[in-house]
């Protein structure tokens, strides 16, 4: 079996380091930190993401989600605001901007499902973007229009850590970003993690109260639970310092793609100019995409519809607004396997089923 996920191969490839990095933590007794402290695990790995991205401040909390709706809260979003959305995300990226309580106008995306152009229907409160499948939305334009209108830009970059834009990388991308280290994303946690990066001393203290019940300098009438666990910082700071290395591994993965499916008359899904991707995902656009990952399940290949719906079309989001590029999207995208770990073989041997199967 090809498995869509490279975790498991992460895991092989460094088991004793990675095994001696959490029991290190659970014979230290000090598993969950309910209060900031230097030079703590939790304090080195924040302060090497916020390295890796140029940001003054990293705050580490328990998922993805949790780090998009801190970051909202952050910038003052809430009931009777109202956030620009892109139509094709993760649910998360919508679900955190509802629990704001704030309304979500959705915006149609570009042909590679990166926000689209900003319809003119009243001024909203804030801008929220996806750095789908690792490629780099026009944030000039994007920051731009925020500027102008005096309203913060929100970068969801759960899925691009270890891409740029211009020299300049994801996660200092927006007024405020949020990662993700889900065991899915390009940094993956053994468990769920997130993480705030912003330049604001203010915005780090009302995060680390929010991430543990108010606690804190920010003097907070009440937070949540969202803590990244010790053991969760000590293996995320020792894969962050692999991070180069595994993204120029699955960057030669993508390039054995590109080659053999160009061959085949197969496109897909490629950066934008002026940007270099981390290559998150392999995103290809076909015909009978749906009996296409049939068929390669039969073959033993996993591989997954991202997305099948978009948000504006989700129950929990619905809208009458028309996204046309969204929802023919949604009917043509398939990703294939991608990590850092994938043996060249096994790229040769998904390309020549998808080969089989349109007959070429």
């Amino acid at each position: 079996m090809i498995k869509f996920n490279g975790i498991d191969r992460i895991y092989d490839s460094y088991s004793w380091r990675i095994t001696r990095r959490a029991k290190e933590v659970w014979k230290s007794g000090n598993v969950v930190s309910t209060k900031h402290t230097e030079d703590s695990y939790l304090d080195q790995f924040e302060k090497s993401v916020a390295n890796y991205t140029k940001r003054k401040f990293g705050i580490a909390v328990g998922s993805g989600t949790d780090a998009l709706y801190f970051a909202l809260r952050a910038k003052g979003i809430g009931p009777g605001k109202t956030v620009l959305c892109p139509a094709i995300s993760y649910l998360a990226t919508a679900e955190a901007i509802k629990r704001t309580g704030a309304m979500i106008q959705f915006v149609d995306i570009d042909e590679n499902g990166l926000m689209g152009d900003i319809p003119m229907m009243g001024l909203p409160s804030a801008v929220v973007y996806v750095n789908l499948f690792g490629n780099l939305a026009d944030y000039d334009r994007l920051k731009n229009y925020c500027d102008k209108h005096r309203i913060p830009l929100i970068e969801d970059a759960a899925q691009s850590l270890g891409s740029f834009y211009k020299k300049i990388p994801s996660g200092k991308l927006g007024d405020i970003s949020s990662l993700s280290f889900a065991p899915s994303k390009p940094l993956p946690c053994f468990g769920n993690g997130g993480m705030v990066l912003t330049d604001s001393e203010s915005e780090r203290d009302f995060i680390r109260g929010l991430r543990y019940h108010g606690s804190g300098t920010a003097k907070l009438h009440h937070g949540y639970n969202s803590c990244l666990s010790n053991d969760h910082a000590n293996v995320l700071n020792f894969l962050m310092s692999k991070y180069k290395k595994l993204l120029s591994k699955t960057k030669k993965v993508r390039k054995l793609y590109d080659e053999k499916l160009f061959k085949l008359g197969i496109s897909s899904i490629q950066p934008q100019s002026d940007t270099i991707s981390n290559n998150h995902k392999f995103v290809i656009k076909v015909q009978d995409r749906d009996n296409l990952k049939a068929y390669l399940e039969t073959k033993n290949i996993q591989s997954q519809i991202h997305y099948a719906l978009p948000l504006s079309k989700m129950k929990m989001f619905y809208t009458d607004q028309q996204m046309p590029n969204a929802e023919k999207f949604c009917g043509d995208v398939l990703s294939l396997p991608i990590h850092p770990f994938l043996e060249d073989y096994e790229v040769a041997y998904v390309c020549k089923c998808i080969g089989e199967f349109y007959g070429v």
